[in-house]
């Protein structure tokens, strides 16, 4: 199942215009994460043609240990809850305006300079390495939906506050 999820997000991902799922916080989280990547490989294979072979097989190679790291996550405690939770549009549009921003900055990078060593950085990644930044964005994720759901409680109670104030 979760195999499915990353193959249909690093595809969403690798889209012009990618979808952001609906779906719950694991799947979403999970796509930010293949997205950071996706930015460098699109970029670096779009203008060293030359490279885009190593860069779809680093994507391949990501895509697989995610999934395993995430899956292992996701079987902890602390991030369990998040393969039933939703994510709020507030939020798919703040990482979707993030991940913009990071694509337009390494954008303006020389690509025949940076490409390169991209390419070597992100292949030398290990599991530790995956593991932290996808936990760093399971975090973020679960953080914000917390925060709104904080929001949206207080935005309920002081509506209950009000209606007893206006009855007699």
């Amino acid at each position: 199942c979760v195999a499915i999820a990353v193959f249909v997000m690093a595809s969403l991902a690798h889209a012009a215009e990618a979808k952001w799922p609906t779906g719950s916080a694991s799947d979403f989280a999970i796509l930010v994460t293949m997205q950071r990547f996706r930015i460098y490989a699109d970029h670096c294979s779009d203008k060293v043609p030359s490279l885009k072979p190593r860069f779809e097989i680093l994507m391949e190679s990501l895509s697989r240990r995610i999934q395993g790291v995430s899956q292992s996550l996701l079987s902890s405690d602390e991030f369990r809850g998040m393969k039933k939770k939703p994510v709020p549009t507030a939020i798919s549009f703040a990482f979707e305006d993030s991940l913009e921003d990071a694509r337009r900055n390494f954008e303006r990078q020389d690509a025949d300079s940076i490409c390169p060593k991209k390419l070597q950085t992100l292949g030398e990644m290990g599991l530790a390495s995956l593991g932290h930044d996808l936990t760093q964005t399971f975090m973020a994720v679960q953080g914000m939906i917390q925060n709104l759901e904080k929001e949206g409680a207080g935005d309920a109670s002081r509506g209950s506050r009000e209606q007893r104030r206006g009855s007699p």
